[in-house]
C-alpha cells in the first residue's frame, strides 16, 4: 500500500506524495453535518488518501456529499451493505452515521476486512463496545479507532506530550467541563435516546472526558455517582441559540455531572449541558490537580510553587492552524498506511462509554454503581 510521510505530532500530516499509488481509499459511511469537516481532512491528505464512495440512507444527503466529493452516482449508495456488494474496492471506512448505527455498521465493516473510525461516542453502551473490539480480534490486521477529535487539537497534543514527563507528580484530581448555555441541537438525532444514546453526555461531554483521562494518564474507573436530568429542555419559555428543537420528542437529559473514582484512588468530576443558566455561552475546561504541580487545558498553563513562591507557567507553540478533525485524521490514514497501532485503542473508548453509561445508571439508581 501506498505510504505518506509519518504524520508529525506538531504540525498534522506532512504534504502527500503526488506520485503515491495506489491511494489509501475511503468509503465515507453517513453524510450528514459532521461528515462535512471529515471530507476537508481527507482532502487534505488527497492523493495519497481519498473518498472513492458514500453511503446515507437518506438520498438527498448522500447526493450532496457525493456532489462534493466529485463522486460518480454508480458509487452513492443507501447503505454500507449496498457498497460491500457492489464490488467497489476500498480499504477503510469512516462512519459519520447516528449513534445508535456506530456498532452495528462498524461490526460490518470489520467482518469485512475494512479498516474503522467511527465517530464519537464509539457506541451507545459498553456492551456495543465490547462487539466492536470483538470484530476487530477476529479480523486482527484492522485498525479500529475512535474519532476523538479533541485529543488532536494542537493544544491537547502538547499538553499531553509535556505532561508525560511527570511535572505534575501524581494526578489526584481532575475536573472536566463542556458547558452550554443554550445551544441544544435541534435534530432528532441528538434529542432521540433511541437514536443518539443519550444528550450531552454522549454528545458533548465524552469530547472532555476522553481528553481528560488521556491527559489523567489513562487511570481505570471503578464507580460513578451521578445525576442526568432533563430540568429546561420541556419549558416552551426557554429558546434555543440553535434554534427550536421538539419539545415532546426530546427523551434525553440537558445536564449531567458525576462524580467518578479510579482503581488508583484518583478521581474526576465532568460537568456538562446544552442548557444551562451560567455567564457564558459556553466553556471547556479540564483541570488537573498534582502533587507536584496542577495544569489547566485550553490556556496551557501549569501552577506549582518553586523556591517559596507560586509558580504560574504559560505554554506555547506554534499553530498549524489545523483543527482537531482533521488532524484524527491524518493519524488515522498514516496508521493504516505505515502499520501502526490505532492512534486511540478501542480499550480506551470502552472506558469513556463504560463511565458515560455510568452516569445514566447511577441517576437510574439514585445511587453509586460500578463501572
Amino acid at each position: 500500500m501506498a505510504t505518506i510521510a509519518t504524520t508529525n505530532l506538531w504540525g498534522g500530516p506532512a504534504k502527500a506524495d503526488a506520485d503515491a499509488k495506489p491511494k489509501l481509499r475511503v468509503a465515507l459511511i453517513g453524510c450528514g453535518g459532521i461528515s462535512g469537516v471529515h471530507i476537508d481532512g481527507w482532502k487534505r491528505l488527497n492523493p495519497a488518501a481519498k473518498i472513492v464512495a458514500c453511503a446515507d440512507p437518506i438520498e438527498a444527503r448522500r447526493h450532496q456529499r457525493g456532489d462534493e466529493l466529485g463522486l460518480a452516482k454508480e458509487v452513492r449508495f443507501p447503505y454500507l451493505k449496498d457498497l460491500l456488494k457492489s464490488g467497489v474496492e476500498f480499504d477503510a471506512v469512516d462512519i459519520c452515521a447516528n449513534n445508535a448505527a456506530h456498532c452495528p455498521v462498524t461490526v460490518e465493516a470489520l467482518n469485512a476486512r475494512k479498516h474503522v473510525m467511527v465517530e464519537k461516542p464509539m457506541a451507545c453502551t459498553p456492551a456495543e463496545v465490547r462487539k466492536m473490539i470483538a470484530a476487530r480480534n477476529r479480523a486482527k490486521n484492522n485498525i479500529l479507532m475512535c474519532a476523538q477529535s479533541a485529543r488532536f487539537q494542537n493544544n491537547s497534543l502538547h499538553l499531553a506530550e509535556y505532561l508525560k514527563k511527570g511535572v505534575l507528580g501524581e494526578v489526584y484530581y481532575c475536573r472536566a467541563q463542556f458547558l452550554r448555555r443554550r445551544y441544544l441541537p435541534t435534530r432528532i438525532g441528538f434529542i432521540d435516546r433511541r437514536i443518539s444514546g443519550g444528550g450531552p453526555c454522549i454528545d458533548v461531554g465524552v469530547h472532555m472526558l476522553d481528553l481528560a483521562l488521556l491527559l489523567m494518564g489513562l487511570p481505570e474507573p471503578v464507580t460513578v455517582s451521578a445525576i442526568t436530568p432533563q430540568k429546561l429542555a420541556k419549558r416552551n419559555d426557554i429558546r434555543g441559540w440553535w434554534g427550536e428543537w421538539d419539545r415532546k420528542k426530546i427523551t434525553v437529559e440537558d445536564f449531567a455531572v458525576g462524580f467518578v473514582r479510579f482503581k488508583n484512588g484518583s478521581a474526576l468530576t465532568l460537568e456538562c449541558s446544552w442548557l444551562a443558566n451560567i455567564k457564558e455561552q459556553e466553556t471547556q475546561k479540564i483541570t488537573l490537580m498534582g502533587t507536584e504541580a496542577g495544569a489547566e487545558w485550553p490556556e496551557l498553563t501549569i501552577h506549582g510553587e518553586r523556591a517559596g513562591s507560586t509558580t504560574d507557567t504559560h505554554l506555547k507553540y506554534p499553530d498549524d492552524q489545523l483543527g482537531g478533525h482533521q488532524r484524527e485524521i491524518a493519524f488515522y490514514a498514516d496508521a493504516i498506511m505505515n502499520n501502526k497501532p490505532s492512534p486511540v485503542p478501542a480499550e480506551q473508548s470502552l472506558n469513556v462509554i463504560r463511565i458515560l453509561d455510568g452516569l445514566y445508571r447511577s441517576h437510574a439508581a439514585g445511587k453509586e454503581v460500578r463501572v
